[in-house]
């Protein structure tokens, strides 16, 4: 009883207490009884139970009549004698932890469960107390309040300490601070995240709920006898997080997204997959990433980190954590589907939550959102109204249902809610036929939660939002007096199965023997016809159970050799060039085998079937150079509006194409399908297989030469795309680039322009050189201006992004969502890519692949960015050139010259050539160099580079200059600040 204020005793005053219980029936012999009046019940009428089941001692605050043998103890607050007795019983556990806690309106769960990741990643033993569960070391018990009562607060914290627990992480309410339940804990650190209109069923108004929150800031923080360097760590983004850093005199760590404090966001980039962003924590820089979405998820990061560094974790494992932690439940939470519909579970339930989350949302929106929501029985009635205009305002569809309608009428909470909608704006539409509008928002009631999620995802198409709010985590429903169980992201997750039934990538597309027949003219060797096949390799070390392998044929290998391999693997059937070369004594029963003439033809003519399978528009875009950016670009616009499936990597070729082809899915809107060639006949091949609706030519230029011998023959060859191409679609045309309006002769159907000149369907104008930190101009659309700011510099970059402006045009995409996506574009990694060292030197990695027009961009693009400063390039030989070789190579050498460049460093066969060009051209001896030594050339750079100064490395794939990127940025180092690399 120490420290406890008694007011009297009653009887005997010694003994041995065996537990404390405040509920009558958990008493045991010898049991402490502390009687506690409630809003609902008194434990003041229970003693007489409490007794009956053993107690020995009771603790009240009203008087009361005892037998003999019980010692009763009056005190003036019995709730509060309870957290000084259980922490005495318990040996005052929170003194050997280091407890922090958190409070705010919102966002205390996360920030607890990033906390809680980051400070595992320092290697700490980490328990967490919060509204989703209580845990620690894998053991999970249920939270029946987001924070226990005192006498279970300091039960599990000394269940903590014991287990080997080091650091706790609270969740504080307010009703836990007004009901003094943690009064008696010490506290090292307090957390406050944001505060807004809530429990105010329970607080008289606003200045009481604040009040409440303040408590752990002035009462119990300044009594801890901890010794960390601040005891606060306050959201100075929030009002009341200004006012209570006015308020009090403890020593904090103040953060914000737009507000000065010690801890802030340098750099942004937040997504639908996640957030990137550099953080300044209280001067230490360092990168994040994380799998959370929306803004307010980035506030809550940068709590998390600020307080990890008050603790004293090392950077590198506040980024680990932040980095390992994939979700928290029911916040935001994804219901994973490969549906292309982003169904999300949210807890918000109160009108500030639900209007956070949908405002960020909406910002990442790339069509429609649908809400679903509904409003507690027995709450707050207040928030009913205003939550019922925040959903309608911010979504396309609301649907507005139950949410835990406990004692009151469903129907009556949802009346309530529809009180706040605007019915002159927002149109209410049937609940057995919910619709969209194209000119209001509109919503429905469908009293039913399970119902409403079901009409919500089923109405939803790929690139959809179905916002889920209200119960996150909660897997129960409250009717009445009884929770029935239910689940929000199970019931989600169901309808999104039952609508679109899964098959993973690599077990698509499905054929069967008999498709596959009738696709390649081939002959059936074993199998029946029947025979059902998910999946198709080339490659027998990725074979899953259940794929059609087949065995391709190279220069220096032949898929025959690995057929066994590839069966025994798992595979379902097997198409080959030769039978004789596989054993068929060793093919299983069960197995198909199929013979064709080529098996890379064959594949082509599987994809070229599968692909008519689908009638989504397919663009198809060739080009010398500048293809995979403008592919980028037009990939970036198409995602404003359409779910996009786009050619990876360099699969741009006759083995790679299929497989693109090959991940194509009713989900999927459009297809965009990059081609690439060295032979003559390549492009023909692949426009035939993939039958595009609309062809893009970006350029021709001398690339290749070596399998095409000329310039002329290249426009040819990727001419063949116009010719080939779908006769109803549509030719997107270069009409700058001679060869292309040549090859644009040779097709009679309808064609969208671009050019540098008026009279082009897209065209430019007002362009303006920002140096490394992009290109701005007036894109004109049918005469029209669209004002846009890229990422990337270059000429060259201007005229892709013509390209995929006039394709997106073609496509019917909206010019507002061409702007938005020529804006939000970044470039691809090593396409003149800036990274700032940190000397403040530039480095442009263009190290990806190069020929004669690319190396005259990026050289070009060098001049404009150096200005009065020193130019630095390594070039590595341009390769495919044929006879062409030492021209082009010379010409370089003598633009080098032209350009200004202090030094050169030249590398491969035709080295000697391009120097012979730069010395022609006029550079001296000493400013062309040969690279036999990295080391070498690299310590000369060094000696030469300053501030200000850029390096350019470019060369064809096959030199490797990327290792010249690598060995710079490790030599030299890479800036840390804000703008360490931009991407022209």
């Amino acid at each position: 009883m120490q420290g406890v204020r008694t007011i009297g005793t009653k009887t005997d005053q010694t003994g041995d207490v065996s537990s404390v219980c405040y509920v009558a029936d958990q008493c045991g012999p010898g049991s402490l009884f502390v009687a506690i009046p409630g809003r609902a019940f008194d434990g003041h009428d229970f003693i007489g139970q409490a007794i009956k089941c053993g107690a020995r001692f009771i603790v009240h605050q009203k008087d009361i009549d005892v037998t003999d043998g019980i010692m009763a103890v009056k005190v003036s607050d019995s709730r509060r004698a309870l957290g000084i007795i259980a922490k005495n019983f318990f040996q005052d556990p929170s003194s050997r932890l280091t407890l922090i806690g958190i409070t705010g309106t919102s966002g205390k769960t996360t920030v607890s469960y990033l906390l809680e990741s980051i400070l595992t990643a320092a290697g700490l033993r980490c328990g967490v107390l919060g509204t989703v569960n209580y845990r620690y070391n894998g053991k999970v018990l249920p939270a029946p309040n987001t924070t226990p009562e005192s006498y279970e607060m300091q039960k599990i914290l000394s269940d903590m300490a014991n287990a080997g627990v080091t650091h706790v992480i609270a969740e504080v309410s307010s009703h836990a601070l007004d009901l003094n339940r943690v009064d008696d804990c010490d506290f090292d650190l307090g957390i406050f995240t944001n505060l807004s209109p809530e429990h105010l069923d329970y607080h008289k108004d606003m200045e009481d709920y604040f009040r409440a929150k303040k408590r752990l800031f002035t009462e119990l923080l300044p009594r801890s006898r901890k010794g960390v360097p601040a005891k606060g760590v306050i959201n100075a983004d929030d009002p009341w997080g200004q006012r209570l850093l006015n308020d009090i005199s403890l020593p904090v760590l103040a953060y914000g997204l737009d507000h000065p404090a010690g801890v802030r966001i340098t750099r942004e980039e937040i997504t639908l997959s996640g957030i990137r962003a550099e953080i300044d924590l209280a001067g230490k820089r360092m990168k994040i990433a994380s799998a959370l979405i929306g803004r307010f998820n980035l506030s809550n990061i940068l709590a998390a980190a600020a307080a990890a560094s008050v603790l004293g974790v090392e950077p590198s494992a506040i980024e680990a954590g932040i980095k390992n932690l994939t979700c928290v439940p029911g916040r935001l939470e994804k219901v994973d589907s490969s549906s292309g519909i982003h169904v999300f579970v949210d807890y918000a339930h109160k009108p500030d939550a639900l209007k956070q989350v949908l405002q960020n949302l909406s910002k990442l929106k790339q069509k429609r959102i649908l809400t679903v929501f509904g409003c507690g029985g027995n709450r707050d009635r207040a928030k009913r109204p205003l939550m019922g205009k925040t959903a309608t305002d911010f979504s396309d569809l609301t649907i507005v249902t139950s949410d835990n309608p406990r004692k009151e009428d469903p129907l009556a909470i949802i009346g309530e809610i529809e009180a706040g909608i605007d019915q002159e704006k927002i149109r209410k539409v049937s609940a057995e036929h919910p619709m969209f509008a194209d000119d209001a928002h509109t919503y429905t009631v469908i009293a039913g939660r399970k119902a409403a999620i079901e009409a919500a995802i089923r109405m939803a198409k790929p690139q959809d939002i179905v916002l889920i709010a209200g119960k996150g985590h909660e897997d129960y429903q409250i009717l009445g007096t009884q929770k029935i169980p239910f689940d929000d992201r199970m019931v989600a997750a169901q309808v999104l199965r039952l609508r679109f039934p899964e098959h993973p990538e690599d077990m698509l597309p499905i054929f069967s023997l008999a498709d596959v027949l009738a696709a390649t003219c081939g002959r059936l060797i074993a199998g029946s016809r029947d025979s059902m096949m998910g999946g198709v390799s080339t490659d027998s070390r990725k074979i899953k159970k259940g794929n059609l392998f087949i065995a391709l044929t190279g220069e220096n290998f032949d898929g025959h050799t690995f057929v066994q391999k590839a069966l025994e693997d798992g595979a379902a059937g097997v198409l080959v060039a030769d039978v004789r070369k596989i054993n068929l004594e060793r093919v299983g029963a069960e197995a198909g085998v199929i013979e064709v003439d080529d098996t890379l033809r064959a594949l082509g003519d599987l994809a070229q079937a599968y692909r008519r399978r689908f009638s989504m528009p397919v663009v198809g875009l060739t080009g010398s150079s500048g293809k995979t950016t403008t592919k980028e670009m037009l990939s970036c616009i198409l995602t404003q509006e359409k779910m996009v499936l786009k050619t990876e990597g360099n699969l741009n070729n006759l083995i790679g194409l299929p497989q693109t082809i090959f991940r194509m899915t009713g989900h999927h809107e459009i297809v965009v399908l990059e081609m690439g060639t060295n032979t003559r006949g390549e492009i023909q091949r692949l426009t035939q297989i993939a039958a595009p609706d609309i062809g893009l030519i970006t350029n021709v230029g001398p690339a290749h030469l070596e399998g095409f011998g000329s310039v002329d023959v290249v426009g040819e060859e990727k001419g063949d795309l116009f010719l080939n191409m779908n006769p109803s679609g549509i030719a997107v045309v270069n009409l700058d680039d001679e060869a292309v309006c040549r090859a644009a002769k040779r097709w009679s159907g309808r064609r969208v322009t671009f050019s540098m000149m008026a009279g082009a369907d897209v065209s430019v104008n007002d362009i303006r050189k920002n140096g490394f930190r992009g290109t701005s101009f007036n894109l004109l659309i049918d005469g029209r201006a669209q004002k846009v700011d890229m990422k990337i510099a270059g000429i060259h970059n201007v005229y892709n992004a013509m390209a995929a402006a006039a394709t997106a045009l073609a496509c019917g995409i909206s010019t507002e969502s061409i702007r938005r996506g020529l804006t939000m574009f970044a470039a691809v990694g090593g396409r003149m890519e800036i990274i700032k060292l940190q000397n403040g030197a530039y480095l442009i990695n263009d190290a990806y692949n190069a020929n004669p027009a690319s190396v005259r961009e990026a050289l070009l693009t060098l001049k404009d960015l150096k200005n009065s400063h020193s130019a630095f390039v390594f070039l590595g030989d341009m390769l495919e050139l044929g006879p062409s070789a030492p021209e082009m190579h010379r010409r370089i050498g003598m633009l080098l010259a032209t350009i200004g460049v202090t030094a050169v460093f030249l590398q491969g066969d035709f080295a000697h050539v391009t120097a012979a060009g730069a010395r022609e051209g006029g550079l001296s001896d000493e400013q062309v160099l040969y690279l036999s030594d990295d080391e070498e050339a690299v310590v000369n750079l060094k000696r030469q580079l300053r501030r200000g100064d850029w390096i350019l490395i470019k060369g064809s794939r096959r030199m490797k200059m990327d290792r010249l990127v690598a060995k710079i940025c490790q030599d030299v180092g890479v800036e840390k600040a804000e703008s360490n690399a931009v991407a022209l």
